[in-house]
C-alpha cells in the first residue's frame, strides 16, 4: 500500500537518518554514482536540443533529463538536492542532529561533483561532446542561459527547481514499486528542466564543460553554484521538508 500524510513524513524521516549517518565511503560512492548519472540526464538534454530546431526538441530533451533521478532511485545514489529532502525532514523530526545533517549535504554535494566533472571530461573531452556542442553553439547557449541571471534570480530559479525535484522524490518515497516511483517522479522533474530553472548538480556538469571548452571561467562557474545552492536549499529544506513537516509532524 502507498504512503501518504504522516506514513510518508516517517518513511522520509527514516530514510533521511540512514543517509546522515551513512559512513563516509558509502556517501562518496553513492555521491559520485549520482553525480554521474544526473550528468547523463543533462547529455541526454543537451543532445536532443542541439540536433534539431524543432520547437519541440527542448520537451523532449526535457522528458530525457530525468533517467538520471531514475537511475539515482532503483539502482541506488546520494544526490544532493535529493538529500536536502530526505536529510532535512529527518532533522526537523529530531532524528540526527544538524552537524549529521551538514555532513551529509557537504560530502554528498563533493562527491556528486566528482561524478559530473568525470562525465564531462570522459564524455566531452575524450569523446569530443563538447566539440559537438561548440559547433552548433548549444554549449555557449546553455551556458550563458545559467550565468546571465542576477544572483537573486539564481537563488529563486534553485528554489523552485528543488521545490520540483523534492515533490518528485517526496512521491517516490510514497511508492514501494519501482515502476511507480518512475512515473511519480518523471514529470515534475521533466517540468523543472523544461521551465529552465537552475539544478546546482546538473550545472556542475554543464558549466565544468563550458570550463573545460574555454567559454566560461572560474569566477562566474563559483559565483553560479553558490546562489544556485542556497536556492536548492531553500526550495527542498525550507518550502517542501519544513511545510510539510510542519503539517503532518507532531
Amino acid at each position: 500500500m502507498d504512503l501518504k500524510g504522516k506514513d510518508l513524513l516517517e518513511f522520509t524521516a527514516n530514510k533521511g537518518a540512514d543517509k546522515a549517518n551513512s559512513s563516509y565511503k558509502k556517501m562518496i560512492i553513492l555521491g559520485f554514482l549520482a553525480g554521474l548519472y544526473i550528468s547523463i540526464g543533462y547529455a541526454l538534454y543537451l543532445k536532443a536540443i542541439s540536433s534539431s530546431d524543432s520547437e519541440w526538441a527542448g520537451l523532449i530533451g526535457s522528458f530525457l533529463f530525468p533517467i538520471g533521478l531514475l537511475l539515482i532511485v532503483v539502482a541506488g545514489g546520494d544526490l544532493f538536492t535529493g538529500n536536502i529532502l530526505d536529510v532535512a525532514v529527518s532533522y526537523l523530526l529530531k532524528k540526527v542532529p544538524l552537524s549529521l545533517l551538514v555532513r551529509n549535504w557537504v560530502v554528498v554535494f563533493l562527491s556528486n561533483a566528482l561524478g559530473a566533472v568525470f562525465l564531462a571530461y570522459t564524455y566531452g573531452e575524450v569523446l569530443g561532446f563538447n566539440d559537438a556542442l561548440m559547433q552548433t553553439g548549444t554549449l555557449q547557449y546553455a551556458i550563458d542561459g545559467k550565468l546571465n541571471w542576477s544572483p537573486w534570480e539564481m537563488i529563486v530559479s534553485g528554489m523552485l527547481c528543488n521545490i520540483l525535484v523534492t515533490l518528485g522524490i517526496w512521491l517516490s518515497n510514497s511508492s514501494k514499486s519501482n515502476v511507480g516511483k518512475m512515473f511519480l517522479l518523471w514529470v515534475p522533474i521533466a517540468a523543472f528542466v523544461y521551465l529552465g530553472f537552475q539544478h546546482s548538480v546538473a550545472n556542475l556538469y554543464l558549466l565544468t564543460s563550458g570550463l573545460f571548452a574555454g567559454v566560461t571561467t572560474i569566477g562566474p562557474v563559483l559565483s553560479n553554484l553558490l546562489f544556485v545552492v542556497i536556492g536548492n536549499i531553500l526550495g527542498g529544506a525550507v518550502v517542501v521538508a519544513g511545510l510539510y513537516a510542519a503539517a503532518y509532524g507532531d
